[in-house]
């Protein structure tokens, strides 16, 4: 197993490494629903714990437009820091998996196998074992009862909808312009600049944390009407901006199929537009469609950024209950949401999950 290890997996791995540790890095950069939650004091605040900080508590923009621009500045330099390394930050990180090869392993290299899937299995599993069994000792049926939970389900469930449908529609929009540019481009000349952005520009989404979008309407509406009743118009906006390179890897790999097996036939009997969506690609697409909905859906729904910004006690959300009954130190209130929203995003994504499944079957 060593000899293979070192001639043939570490080759592949030490290419694609920093690709994964850069997407690691930017999806750690721009955390901040973990500091925020768990109450990031002066010893443990980012910046976009102070962004949120000088907007919601001090109301200081010059403080929160200083702290935007030096976000979007870091984040630049370690963008184009980890270019240079040749990571890939943007496009994907997977590896081209190989048919099944069995090896023996050794006793040594078997334990330490057993050890890391078993720290990692605890890692995950630990708080979520926590959250269940607090989530249980919550009086649920009271839950259940209050307007304000009823009321932020219905919201958190209207705006993920409507978030899913903006990022679905707005990646397939993204997809067939690359397809049509990758069409109309000469095999033997380069991408362009309007091409190269089609195919790469949603993945920047994930080097920008939604606090700082939040941020930048925020400072931008403040003047022009009242910032916490556009709130819904801003979840979703950008909810669905950041849940498209979510969709786009679902979606892409089918649209680009189902492209080039029907391009020249749909040219020829000339079939387009929506015509050629419902009747030719809808059979390939809708699948993988469902799959990139309901990841955006069930990334929306528990998404805390924006709504910590302009949520009120008109527009709340799950997430947003959550944090204010945490804050309020209703614990037992808070771990029966957690596990209502956590039953919800799972049963999401294990739809998403089985909606690949059956599109690659």
């Amino acid at each position: 197993a060593r000899p293979a290890f070192r001639l043939l997996e570490w080759p592949v791995l030490c290419a694609a490494l920093p690709g994964v540790a850069g997407l690691v890095f930017m999806l750690c950069i721009t955390s901040f629903t973990i500091v925020l939650t768990l109450g990031g004091g002066p010893a443990a605040t980012t910046l976009e714990v102070a962004i949120y900080q000088a907007l919601r508590f001090d109301f200081d923009p010059a403080r929160a437009v200083v702290l935007t621009l030096l976000q979007i500045a870091l984040t630049f330099v370690v963008v184009a820091a980890l270019t240079r390394l040749g990571a890939n930050t943007v496009g994907d990180a997977n590896l081209p998996v190989a048919p099944r090869r069995y090896l023996s392993a050794g006793r040594v290299e078997s334990l330490l196998n057993a050890g890391l899937i078993a720290l990692a299995l605890l890692f995950v599993a630990g708080p979520m074992m926590a959250t269940v069994v607090s989530g249980l000792q919550a009086d649920l049926g009271r839950l259940a009862g209050e307007e304000a939970v009823r009321r932020a389900t219905l919201t958190s469930a209207g705006l993920a909808l409507i978030a899913a449908l903006l990022s679905v529609s707005l990646s397939l929009a993204l997809i067939a312009a690359r397809r049509a540019l990758a069409l109309r481009r000469r095999a033997s000349s380069a991408m362009s600049l309007l091409e190269h952005a089609a195919d790469t520009g949603a993945g920047f989404v994930l080097v920008v944390p939604p606090i700082v979008l939040g941020a930048g309407w925020f400072l931008a509406l403040r003047n022009i009407t009242d910032v916490f009743a556009v709130a819904p118009v801003m979840v979703v906006a950008v909810n669905g901006v950041m849940a498209m390179p979510f969709a786009i890897r679902a979606i892409r790999p089918a649209y680009d199929a189902a492209s080039e097996r029907h391009e020249r036939l749909c040219l020829a009997l000339g079939i387009s537009g929506w015509t050629r969506l419902s009747l030719i690609d809808w059979p390939s697409l809708r699948r993988p469609l469902a799959t990139g909905f309901a990841f955006a859906m069930a990334l929306s729904l528990g998404d805390l950024g924006v709504i910590a910004l302009f949520g009120s006690d008109s527009v709340q959300t799950l997430p947003y209950l959550l944090l204010a009954r945490m804050g309020s130190y209703r614990t037992a209130d808070a771990a029966g949401l957690a596990l209502l929203l956590g039953l919800v995003c799972l049963m999401l994504v294990v739809v998403a999950d089985w909606l690949g499944r059956e599109a690659k079957a």
